[in-house]
């Protein structure tokens, strides 16, 4: 299992949050839309000029700008 930010996950990929890194704000903001530690969430898609980014938390879909993506800490599965 490797360590990388949600960000580079590669699409359809599976992984598991370890930990977000962002202010408090937007910490809270993808705490409140469910991504929060040891979820499961699966990158679904990335936008041709790679922002943003969606992604599959449970049955829901999030779309995500790239700093977001890249504060949040995944192990893969």
């Amino acid at each position: 299992m490797a360590q990388e930010t949600l960000y580079s996950l590669g699409i359809g990929s599976t992984g598991v949050v370890r930990s977000v890194h962002a202010d408090a704000v937007i910490r809270q903001r993808l705490f409140d839309m469910g991504i929060i530690p040891n979820i499961e969430v699966v990158k679904e898609r990335t936008a041709a000029l790679g922002d943003p980014v969606w992604i599959r938390v449970g049955s829901v879909q999030l779309a995500l700008r790239k700093a977001e993506a890249e504060a949040v800490d995944i192990e893969t599965v």
